[in-house]
């Protein structure tokens, strides 16, 4: 088995660690990835973070724009997965 490490660009390093310089946005990252591969509901992050859901979804906008989750439609809910 070969796996592939594409060396992240120090703009894409600079810009992941920008997305995660907040307690909130850091917060959010790190259930993500405790969540694993399955991901999490924006209700479901709200509910282990606590945010309130538009303080929540401006973070999400800028950890996925930053690349460190993806975001995929289900039906009417959208699951959050930690990227890279």
């Amino acid at each position: 088995m070969v796996i592939s490490c594409n060396p992240l660009s120090i703009e894409e390093a600079a810009q992941g660690f920008a997305a995660i310089g907040s307690q909130a946005r850091l917060s959010v990252v790190l259930a993500l990835v405790r969540a694993g591969r399955s991901g999490l509901s924006v209700g479901d992050i709200q509910a282990r973070t606590g945010m309130a859901a538009s303080t929540l979804a401006h973070h999400l906008r800028f950890v996925a724009s930053a690349g460190l989750i993806e975001q995929e439609k289900d039906g009417r809910s959208v699951i959050n997965r930690r990227g890279l």
